[in-house]
């Protein structure tokens, strides 16, 4: 089973920026800040978590399809990885981009649906495992 890692790297503006790595491209993450776990608005703990598809099933009526959700998260539920480049596309989610930019009132993410698009080809409908330092 692929195995990445998630290693969280900056915290400001109420975002967690991290660096995805164990794809062919290194990709940036994005998370609320730590809020005590709090269900759609607090980024996860660290820990090792299996990732599974969410609506690759032809004709699956999801919101985010194509995507994976993190599996066994104490006291959460429907985290998944998906497109978005700011807090307010979060839901308490992991988001991924291509590069990332922190300013003195934002911290983002760029190029989420090309990363997304990468994570698809390379990973495809597999399980994996995501630790997250």
């Amino acid at each position: 089973m692929r195995q990445l890692t998630l290693r969280r790297i900056h915290t400001a503006n109420g975002a967690t920026i991290g660096v995805l790595s164990g794809l062919s491209h290194t990709l940036y993450t994005l998370e609320e800040a730590w809020r005590e776990n709090q269900p759609k608005i607090s980024s996860i703990p660290a820990g090792t978590y299996q990732c599974v598809p969410h609506g690759w099933e032809p004709g699956a009526t999801v919101s985010k399809p194509k995507v994976w959700q993190l599996q066994n998260v104490p006291g959460r539920s429907a985290i998944l990885i998906h497109v978005g480049n700011t807090t307010k596309d979060t839901e308490g989610c992991i988001l991924a981009g291509m590069g990332m930019m922190v300013t003195q009132t934002l911290s983002s993410i760029s190029d989420s649906r090309i990363a997304i698009d990468l994570m698809r080809k390379e990973i495809g409908a597999n399980p994996f495992l995501l630790t997250i330092e």
